[in-house]
């Protein structure tokens, strides 16, 4: 670093023996001899163009011909903010003032001398997470890019609309013009309600139940995907319930939007009871995954010509010694990817996570075991990136009193990328959790934490390593009351977050929309 200098100019020394601009033609000299004015000749400054001699006007260093780039010549020179010296008004060499700002390290008088906006005791600082200036990769000041997320939205104390009971188990999807569906269980009815909001999270409209169609019970899952049509803002949902025909609960898929009535499509129709369904979406081309008496399923639809692709496929051919439960699955780029928690069938505590992914068939032989410690896990999640990594995520623990949100990742070929992680150890109770894939390539996880009854939520670039290090995690809500069932959404470059809190003894949906 070289700090501003500045010198004094203007002073000359020696004697002015006289002004070119004075002098004219000497009528005793003839033309054309040697040392007239119009001879030619060797000799240094004579005025000869052409003839290489220093000062003559022929393009040598301060011969005052315009055009030829030489310096002092008046003809625009090198840029002074690229000549490798301190002048003009640099606060460093090359930058700083006039000049392009400094990068940190470099000397400064005021924040505009610096890219990173902040001069500290004359040397410009580094970006940071706490200087209050949008620096770096930030997309507003300290927050953003590998800082920790914006609040795009306000904070929503309450989405659902529902005031006769408890509103539980809520779900998201977000259109690609960053408008989002909320599903939730409306307890007391017994029903299933949709409501849909602009990108900051206010409400286009009153919630609207999904279809009268369907008994669905209390304990049933329910999955919601997005399509890609943003005129009609339809969603597809997975119920497991009961229609007319029904001699148990089944899985059915039901398209809703906010103008559009709702069509109920069987999935699954008996004999097994199923406990729990969940389904994504690729075009138009829709994976469904259930579990019937420990068995998990996959199906898939395609909603562009309206029939079921393919008869349903077993994903867990050892389901007599372990049977599997709470099936989720994510589909990018043809392939979908299903995860589920497998216990040993004599020891409800001996359990681990199982992937399997398909195109048209299963990919691998058999189920790919995650590799956590043999102890109880419950609702798994999963996300596939867009170079087809794969994230899982779930809760469990040696005892009711010592619960763990763990998450893993694997590459395309679900090779295990790295081990398993703890998001948070040593919890008093069960946390459930969620991950997403984002648009930047992190991972995202959010989980409550139950110790301090809080939702947490972090980004990580690789197995363990997140992109914000000098924080617990990324976080903006203080503690609440009774906080679970966290779930994502995301699009571009913003992530909806939602889930279920206790406010004066009754259930209410809540949440927010980050940026990064």
């Amino acid at each position: 670093m070289q700090l501003r200098a500045f010198a004094l100019g203007g002073l000359c020394s020696g004697l002015v023996l006289g002004s070119v601009a004075c002098l004219g033609p000497n009528p005793l000299i003839t033309a054309g001899e040697a040392g007239t004015e119009s001879a030619t000749s060797d000799i240094p400054g004579d005025g000869d163009p052409g003839d290489g001699d220093p000062g003559d006007g022929d393009g040598d260093p301060g011969d005052g011909d315009p055009g030829d780039g030489d310096p002092g010549d008046g003809d625009g020179d090198p840029d002074g903010c690229a000549n490798g010296m301190l002048d003009g008004d640099e606060t460093d060499v090359d930058c700083g003032g006039s000049c392009d700002a400094c990068e940190p390290g470099g000397a400064c008088l005021d924040a505009d001398d610096c890219d990173s906006f902040v001069c500290d005791a004359d040397v410009c600082a580094a970006p940071s997470c706490v200087d209050e200036v949008e620096n770096g990769d930030e997309l507003e000041a300290d927050c953003g890019g590998s800082c920790r997320f914006c609040e795009h939205s306000p904070f929503v104390d309450e989405f659902d609309d529902y005031d006769s009971g408890h509103a539980l188990v809520p779900n998201v999807a977000m259109f690609e013009d960053r408008e989002f569906a909320l599903g939730y269980l409306a307890f007391s009815a017994s029903e299933f309600r949709l409501r849909w909001f602009d990108e900051f999270a206010t409400p286009l409209g009153p919630s609207l139940m999904v279809t009268t169609d369907l008994m669905q019970s209390v304990a049933a899952s329910q999955g919601l995907v997005a399509t890609d049509d943003v005129d009609t803002h339809n969603v597809y949902a997975v119920l497991n319930g009961e229609n007319p025909m029904s001699s148990n609960r089944d899985v059915f898929s039901i398209r809703r939007g906010p103008n559009t009535p709702a069509s109920l499509l069987a999935i699954y129709q008996g004999p097994a009871v199923v406990s729990y369904a969940d389904i994504a979406l690729d075009g138009d081309i829709a994976t469904f995954v259930w579990e019937q008496d420990g068995e998990i399923f996959l199906r898939r639809y395609d909603y562009g010509l309206d029939l079921l692709v393919a008869p349903e496929i077993r994903a867990n051919t050892d389901f007599a010694t372990r049977p599997g439960k709470q099936p989720v699955v994510a589909q990018r780029n043809g392939v979908s990817v299903v995860a589920w928690i497998a216990c040993d069938v004599n020891d409800p505590t001996d359990c681990d996570m199982e992937l399997r992914s398909s195109d048209s068939g299963w990919l691998e032989d058999a189920p790919v075991q995650v590799g956590l410690d043999p102890h109880a896990y419950t609702y798994p999640q999963i996300a596939v990136a867009e170079d087809n990594r794969v994230a899982v995520v779930c809760g469990g623990g040696p005892a009711n009193d010592n619960q763990n949100a763990w998450a893993a990742q694997f590459n395309a070929a679900l090779a295990p990328d790295g081990s398993p992680w703890l998001l948070q150890g040593s919890m008093p109770s069960q946390t459930l959790a969620d991950v997403a894939a984002l648009e930047s390539g992190d991972f995202v996880y959010a989980w409550s934490d139950t110790a301090v009854k809080r939702i947490r939520i972090r980004r990580f670039i690789g197995p363990d390593l997140p992109r914000v290090t000098n924080v617990g995690d990324e976080a903006p809500w203080a503690a609440m009351n009774n906080p679970g069932w966290v779930r994502l959404a995301t699009t571009a470059n913003i992530l909806a977050v939602v889930w279920a809190n206790t406010v004066d003894n009754f259930s209410e949906i809540q949440g927010q929309v980050l940026s990064y």
